[in-house]
């Protein structure tokens, strides 16, 4: 999550990251421009500092503040297929098959619900319950949940005026403007694909599995659209209304130039099809009524 952020002191920069934003690409970039990378990710996250201590390196000291973000809904969506259906290849169908953050998540809903603890029965619909019902159980609105399904931006820099990002790299354009920020900050950059989650290329499933038990999503030729309707978006919009507004996101992934839909027409073609849509039309002929004949 934005929460928190890795301070590089020797480029005065402040990295802040979310899990299923593409962290670990990010990790990554920050270890191939280390003199000596760490052994194992975690030590990002380890090293990494809560957002209080990072804004003062970049309102009062000039550190650049530099965030990975990814669309909203996409990324809740994956942090469902990732920790409650299938990880690395194996199909989550009980409890003890799930990582312990995802089993706190699980017992929640269990509790709520009067569920079998053993089986994992959370639907994705079930699972956006269960997400606003951890966000209601807050202690207070800066307590941060687990970063899976926390938003991806903090509420208190709603009201911090003077905090900026200076770079935002959207996981959706993440090569392009990775290269970009390498640039910027003087630091190298090799393209990698890391810890995608899988999802059917070919041949999906044509059909909602937004009500389908988590433990039997395995079965079916999943995608991201097959979680997609107006109510599960606009659940989606409403839980992490913070990062859409902030980010810019429409909440829908398939509108024109979403991840899922199909590119926008450049501003050349839009004024080609305007014009054409709009030029004068030469009058029809009709041929004369029997009557005035």
């Amino acid at each position: 999550m934005g929460w928190r952020g890795y301070v590089d002191n020797d480029r005065r920069a402040v990295f802040f990251w979310s899990q299923k934003a593409a962290c670990t690409s990010l990790f990554g970039f920050l270890s191939d421009n280390m003199a000596k990378p760490p052994e194992k990710k975690i030590y990002f996250h380890q090293a990494s500092q809560p957002f209080h201590v990072c804004r003062p390196l970049v309102v009062d000291e000039g550190y650049r503040s530099v965030i990975l973000v990814r669309h909203p809904t996409l990324r809740t969506i994956s942090a469902f297929f990732n920790k409650f259906c299938v990880y690395r290849g194996r199909p989550l169908r009980r409890r003890p098959f799930l990582e312990p953050f995802a089993r706190d998540l699980h017992d929640l809903y269990c509790d709520r619900t009067g569920a079998d603890p053993v089986w994992n029965t959370m639907s994705f619909e079930d699972y956006l319950d269960t997400v606003e019902a951890l966000f209601e159980r807050r202690p207070g609105p800066d307590t941060p949940v687990n970063g899976h399904w926390e938003t991806q931006v903090p509420p208190m820099i709603r009201r911090d005026p003077a905090f900026r990002y200076d770079h935002v790299v959207h996981v959706e354009r993440l090569g392009t403007e990775m290269r970009g920020l390498a640039g910027a900050l003087g630091m190298r950059y090799a393209e990698k694909t890391e810890n995608r989650t899988p999802v059917a290329e070919t041949a999906p499933h044509d059909g909602y599995l937004g009500d389908v038990e988590a433990r039997r999503i395995n079965e079916y030729a999943f995608g991201y659209e097959n979680f997609l309707t107006d109510a599960t978006i606009d659940r989606i919009a409403q839980l992490y209304a913070r990062d859409f507004e902030t980010f810019g996101y429409d909440p829908d992934p398939r509108v024109p130039g979403g991840p899922l839909g199909p590119p926008k027409p450049t501003t050349r073609l839009r004024d080609r099809l305007g014009a054409l849509l709009t030029r004068d039309r030469p009058a029809r002929h009709r041929p004369p009524s029997r009557r005035s004949r």
